[in-house]
């Protein structure tokens, strides 16, 4: 709206017809004062005041505009007024611009053209992509302009432009013009270079101003053309063109109708443009929110106290068919078992959501093992540890993979349309291989699902490469456990003899071997054997040392002839001697048993800093009255404290002894604090419980009291071991 209160707007329709131009004022200066005006103005433009300048007066844009580039630039401006009908142009004139005026007659399509504009503004802003706008644009302009042709180019690139949509004009031109490469000295090009619209009115038009276009341009009986640029804010989003196969003189109204049209059309499309932006910008936000939920699930997966197997199989089942229609890993065996390199290429799991296809596909590797050395397989991935990426599989591919006819209907049978395989890899070594497949759901892989499926593969073979040292480190532990015990239990005439052993149970950290030891062996004196139950402070490879150092030097001084109270002095003295750490001691209790021609034995039992020992009687026998059955009633216990000194850390110790006598049935249990400290839910498993079990009528042998004590002391933990756990039963035959 002016500040004359009437519609200002650019000229439009094709049927107007222009009078002679007729003065009407003229200013000066870039203020663009009136310095005088005619009856003419007066009329058409009544809000011009002369002495005054024509923001103050007439602050229409437009006309200040095409006011400033007439002055400023050289270049005339049009500005139509719709009412009354008059044609206003900016000419440079000296120092100033003369404004004058052309009357139009305008017919009704003429008129109908702002609402024309309405219609289209309308009809753009229904439609929400860029190839809908696009096409409404062009066939509505097209329609009202009486066009025989029309196209729209988007930037495809720096120097390119691309059709979004184009009608009128020959498949086979069409399909030329696809895509067009800028260069200067093309209408198209320049309207888009430039910013400003290029105007041919005919075929004379095209050999004065293009020469070298004018074959192509005039081609199938065209002659006009109009290429429009498509600005928004400076910037460049393509160009419109239309066609006539007529001469076409593109009067100031028409020229501005297209230009309007043109604006319609880059306002639409760069709002196109903003919701492409910001869906696309929202869906890569979710999906990869939804990879790093994914990420999380795996890496929880992974972690959770399964099989290698189980772990992979599962792995393969969260897959599909989230990310993939079919998961398959290969796992490299020797490496996982070994840790060295090298090894055979297993498949370990396998998923689809068709549990028949799988079956199927399993059928055809039994009949058509795969080949190890085909490019892209999961062997050579594996060895190379370099992914391969299929976005498309051609039936090429398919054809060079089969061994006969039957096989490749087979493999075509399982339709596959898109696949990747990525190595497991960590620290420089490749595990195995993770391959991810789509098939029936005619999904495509992309650059993105590539690094995604490395994600993934990494954080599988790093939790696999940590359960490989895990599983190594407990066969070493474990391994080193069992060296420090005996294999077996010596058979000792008269006695009768079990132990146990439990390790703590594995934390993040691994097994680690631990310190305690029982052991039993024959002393130079017939009929007389050695104990010994000895618990070594920590864990780990020193002590595992010392452990080692405890039973060898008490089973050579044992071979020497020493007593208790003797050989633990002579073990104090060398772990002192091998002492290495300051905070590694031990507790010992270390006992003779000899057995007696009567049927008895007598045990002289030493103690440094150990448990004490429980002497289990055994029970009155009492018959029933209603059978010959003899039923036991419930043992005595007695505890034989020692206590002692620590060995490992004073030069001095003291072991006192206690000597005691067993009768057939009676039994000795020794055992490492593991026992008593075990922790639970109602706290400490302590000596009042301990002297319960052991003291329980249903134990009958040295082995039955050995599982019950060790049964009872592990259910207390709820299987959860927090200390390593030995214990020794020496019965006297009964």
């Amino acid at each position: 709206m002016s500040a004359t209160g009437k519609d200002v707007t650019m000229s439009v329709g094709p049927t107007a017809v222009p009078e002679l131009p007729l003065p009407m004022a003229f200013t000066s200066g870039p203020d663009h004062v009136v310095g005088s005006r005619n009856a003419a103005a007066h009329r058409a433009l009544p809000g011009l005041v002369a002495g005054r300048a024509v923001a103050e007066t007439l602050p229409d844009p437009e006309l200040l505009a095409a006011l400033d580039r007439a002055l400023g630039d050289g270049v005339a401006g049009v500005v139509d007024l719709l009412e009354p009908a008059v044609t206003l142009g900016c000419v440079p004139a000296g120092d100033g611009v003369l404004i004058y005026g052309v009357p139009v007659r305008r017919s009704a399509g003429t008129r109908n053209r702002g609402a024309a504009l309405q219609r289209l503004a309308g009809a753009l802003l229904t439609e929400q992509t860029p190839e809908a706008i696009g096409r409404v644009a062009v066939t509505t302009s097209m329609q009202l302009l009486d066009a025989d042709a029309g196209v729209l180019f988007v930037r495809s690139g720096p120097a390119t432009l691309t059709t979004l949509f184009g009608t009128g004009w020959p498949a086979e031109v069409q399909a030329r013009y696809r895509r067009v490469e800028l260069h200067r000295g093309r209408p198209l090009s320049d309207a888009v270079l430039d910013g400003t619209p290029v105007w041919i009115e005919d075929a004379a038009g095209w050999a004065a101003r293009y020469p070298e276009m004018a074959p192509i341009g005039t081609a199938g009986s065209y002659e006009a053309t109009a290429c429009l640029p498509l600005q928004v804010d400076d910037r460049d989003l393509g160009a419109i063109v239309f066609s006539f196969k007529s001469r076409r003189t593109f009067l100031p109204d028409e020229r501005g109708y297209l230009q309007a049209v043109a604006a319609l059309c880059a306002q639409a499309l760069d709002r196109a443009r903003l919701l492409v932006v910001e869906h696309s910008a929202r869906m890569l936000a979710e999906r990869e929110r939804d990879r790093m939920e994914f990420l999380a699930r795996t890496g929880r997966l992974m972690e959770e106290p399964l099989s290698v197997e189980q772990r992979l199989q599962r792995l393969a089942d969260l897959v599909v068919p989230e990310i993939a229609d079919w998961c398959v890993v290969h796992l490299l065996r020797q490496d996982w078992v070994n840790g060295g390199g090298g090894g055979g290429v297993e498949q370990i799991a396998v998923a689809h959501d068709d549990p028949a296809k799988i079956d199927f596909v399993l059928r055809v590797q039994e009949r058509y093992p795969p080949d190890p050395t085909a490019p892209g397989s999961a062997f050579e991935v594996t060895r190379t540890g370099e992914a391969a990426f299929f976005p498309e599989i051609p039936d090429e591919l398919l054809v060079a993979g089969a061994e006969d006819a039957e096989h490749l209907e087979l493999i075509r049978a399982i339709g596959m349309s898109s696949a990747l395989v990525v190595p497991l890899t960590v620290r420089g070594r490749s595990l195995g291989a993770l391959t991810l497949v789509h098939a029936e759901s005619g999904q495509r892989f992309d650059e993105l699902d590539l690094a995604f499926a490395q994600r993934i593969a990494a954080t599988a073979a790093v939790a696999l490469d940590n359960a490989r040292l895990y599983e190594q480190q407990q066969r070493i532990a474990q391994t080193l456990q069992a060296a420090l015990l005996p294999t077996v239990l010596p058979d000792a005439p008269g006695l009768r003899l079990a132990a146990r052993f439990r390790p703590q149970t594995a934390d993040r950290s691994g097994v680690q071997v631990g310190g305690d030891l029982y052991d039993v062996v024959a002393t130079p004196r017939p009929g007389r054997w050695a104990v010994v139950v000895a618990d070594v402070c920590g864990k780990g490879p020193a002590a595992a040392a010392l452990t080692a150092l405890i039973r060898h030097t008490l089973r050579a001084e044992v071979a020497h002839g020493l007593g208790p109270v003797e050989a633990l002095g002579r073990l104090n003295a060398a772990m002192l001697r091998e002492r290495r750490d300051r905070g590694r001691f031990a507790t010992v209790a270390h006992a003779h048993v000899d057995v007696g021609d009567d049927g008895t034995a007598t045990v002289t039992l030493a103690g440094a800093g150990h448990p004490p020992a429980l002497v289990r009687r055994r029970p009155p026998v009492e018959p029933r009255h209603d059978s010959a059955t003899e039923v036991a009633s419930g043992c005595g216990v007695e505890v034989v404290e020692l206590s002692g000194t620590l060995l490992g850390v004073f030069a001095e110790v003291v072991t006192p002894s206690a000597t005691f006598r067993l009768g057939p049935g009676d039994m000795m249990v020794l055992y490492t604090d593991g026992v008593t400290e075990a922790r639970g839910v109602d706290g400490f498993y302590g000596m009042q419980r301990l002297t319960q079990v052991v003291g329980a009528a249903g134990p009958r042998s040295a082995e039955e009291l050995a599982d019950a004590l060790m049964a009872d002391v592990v259910g207390f933990q709820h299987g959860v071991l927090r200390d390593d756990v030995a214990l020794l039963v020496v019965e006297v035959s009964p």
